[in-house]
């Protein structure tokens, strides 16, 4: 009776017009967030604006159940947290095509340099967007709702958030129900690709997003990947996991040398990490020195770079080394720094009595390096910068020659494995962009030798990077050791700081962007072998195949193959399931290539979203469990 009282006397002494009217002004600012990722993220159906709608109205019912001070404080800091990482989600997509974890703001200092490129990118959308967000919080906090001064009176506020967070408890069984309707009895490809599959395993954050908007994926994100970790129940978790990465290597059987295995054997190895360097770049007429390596080498002309975690280079830097992908879950890799990482191609080279060192021009402290080089097994990184004042000569990838104290770290003595990260193709493609100037000074003729701004500059960084091999072959030779070095290379990742789609389309000669990710990779010596390989191969493939080539017989068993594995089919698998095998590309339940013209079936479909989602999931664990410990 007296609740029914307080009630009354609520409405007596705040008119329901005004409550309704509050309540209404912080949920409609509070949903317009919702609604501006909705449209310039694009999701795949509407229930995230459900899950929207329902965040919004639990906002405005708790904040307003606080004194009018302590409501309007809390409103503020919620609002323009949830605004700016609203922000950086739309951003961050349209220059990405996928969403972040807030493990991901971890990385924001590498970017940060990059900023003024990347901002280029966004649509005027998002620009109105974030002014119309701001003016919605500045109005509401000046205006902002009064609300009773005794709590009792403040009551039905308390009982409407209650009443919409118990509504959020409930809302993602009721989408599930979706997953009966859509994927039958298909139990294999429902595991994987399912609604409840899609928010359990949170694999994927735009995906998760398409189901639950941007409230409910930030909560997910902050107790699956930030919270829950901390638990005893995820360590035990994560120790019995170990059983099976160890059941998955062994149902794959152990690789067995071939025709191809220890054909570099006993040689120096130039490991190459080719910033940006995409096919489309590579001519004759730009990059003679790389079209003559491939020619004579081994070229990898099916080969791809998924874009797993949430830094590009440092994804495909990171596989390459150690044979893993960065984890899809949120995690950030910099805390698995104190794993064990003896499977690596460091660890391994130098257990066969190599020294290793990898060579690049950025400080120590950028993605880490200077920490995590030495943790994968190298002796330690050799930093252009530590040499040097002079901003230009950190513009070239050639400045490791031209120092002789460098020259000399590279060419020590004894069997050598050295690493060399270029920069010169990095973005941004615009003629005032630092390494497209000092690009363009070396070589004027390239401005407006190909009729756009960005070709113009892409290729005339391709020339500079093609100079860095062009140099390398050369001191081989002045050293003595031409003969007996291996250089083996791969890209990091497409262009994606290509501004002009349509253009990048053009010059790669795809119409989907999940075939953008095909970029370069080849194995020169000067007696090997010239071979083109087709198989369809994944950035972690790399490693176990570079070590069957050297003859090093690697303890481990690694989440790629080696490329000459005659029981090896080759694919491509993709954080977001999509998947490319034996010339079929699959994306969102779509074919979106079949060169072959070969029958695809269900069952293969099925398998493949099978072995998708049991690869990321065995890459994830790799670091998670330490397995390599």
């Amino acid at each position: 009776m007296n609740f029914f009282l307080t009630v009354k006397q609520f409405f007596k002494r705040s008119p329901l017009w005004k409550y309704l009217l509050g309540f209404w002004i912080l949920f409609a600012s509070f949903f317009f967030i919702e609604l501006f990722t909705f449209c310039l993220l694009k999701p795949s159906g509407a229930s995230g604006l459900g899950f929207g709608a329902v965040w919004s109205l639990m906002l405005a019912g708790f904040i307003l159940c606080l004194p009018r001070k302590a409501a309007k404080i809390t409103y503020g800091i919620l609002y323009f947290a949830i605004f700016l990482w609203a922000l950086a989600q739309a951003g961050y997509y349209q220059v990405f095509d996928k969403l972040m974890w807030l493990s991901t703001i971890g990385y924001a200092g590498e970017g940060a340099a990059f900023l003024g490129d990347v901002l280029s990118h966004f649509p005027v959308l998002w620009w109105v967007g974030a002014v119309i967000m701001i003016g919605i919080g500045v109005l509401v906090l000046r205006f902002f709702p009064v609300t009773p001064a005794k709590f009792l009176s403040r009551l039905p506020y308390l009982i409407s958030g209650v009443a919409f967070l118990i509504g959020l408890c409930f809302l993602p069984e009721l989408v599930f129900l979706r997953d009966r309707q859509v994927w039958g009895t298909h139990s294999e490809y429902k595991q994987s690709s399912s609604y409840r599959a899609i928010y359990k395993t949170m694999y994927d954050a735009k995906k998760v997003f398409d189901i639950t908007g941007i409230y409910q994926l930030t909560l997910r994100d902050i107790w699956v990947n930030e919270l829950y970790p901390l638990t005893p129940a995820y360590r035990m978790a994560i120790n019995q996991q170990k059983h099976r990465v160890d059941q998955y290597f062994a149902q794959r059987g152990q690789h067995t040398d071939n025709e191809m295995t220890g054909v570099f054997e006993g040689k120096n190895v130039v490991m190459v990490l080719m910033e940006s360097m995409d096919d489309w770049m590579i001519t004759e007429r730009d990059t003679p020195t790389i079209c003559r390596l491939m020619d004579e080498g081994i070229q990898f002309t099916n080969f791809y770079t998924p874009g797993y975690g949430s830094a590009r280079t440092l994804n495909s830097e990171f596989c390459m080394n150690t044979g893993i992908y960065l984890p899809t879950t949120g995690s950030y890799v910099f805390d698995y720094v104190t794993n064990s990482f003896n499977q690596s191609i460091a660890s391994q080279m130098t257990e066969n009595g190599y020294s290793a060192k990898v060579f690049h021009y950025n400080d120590p402290d950028f993605y880490s390096r200077g920490v995590f080089e030495p943790a994968m097994g190298y002796e330690n990184y050799v930093c252009y910068e530590d040499y040097t004042d002079e901003k230009n000569d950190l513009y070239s990838d050639v400045y490791l020659f031209d120092n002789e104290e460098i020259k000399e770290d590279f060419f020590r003595d004894g069997l050598t494995f050295n690493t060399i990260i270029t920069r010169s193709a990095h973005l941004s493609y615009k003629y005032n962009e630092v390494l497209s100037a000092y690009a363009l000074r070396k070589y004027p003729s390239y401005r407006g030798a190909y009729g756009s701004e960005e070709e113009d500059c892409a290729r005339v960084k391709a020339k500079l990077v093609d100079n860095m091999f062009a140099r390398l072959l050369t001191e081989l030779e002045a050293n003595g050791q031409l003969e007996n070095t291996v250089i083996v290379a791969m890209t990091d990742h497409y262009t994606y700081g290509y501004k002009d789609m349509e253009e990048l389309y053009g010059h790669s000669g795809v119409s989907e962007e999940l075939l953008l990710e095909k970029t370069p990779c080849f194995i020169w010596s000067a007696d090997g072998p010239s071979m083109e390989v087709s198989k369809t191969l994944n950035t972690a493939d790399f490693l176990p195949t570079v070590l069957n080539l050297l003859g090093v017989d690697s303890p481990y068993s690694y989440l790629g193959q080696d490329a000459f594995d005659p029981n090896y089919i080759g694919f491509a698998l993709f954080p977001d399931g999509s998947w490319i095998c034996e010339g079929v590309a699959y994306k969102n339940e779509q074919i979106l290539m079949n060169t072959q013209n070969r029958s695809v079936t269900q069952e293969e479909i099925t398998q493949m979203a099978a072995l998708s989602s049991e690869f990321r999931t065995i890459s994830n664990l790799l670091l998670t469990c330490n397995y390599y410990k």
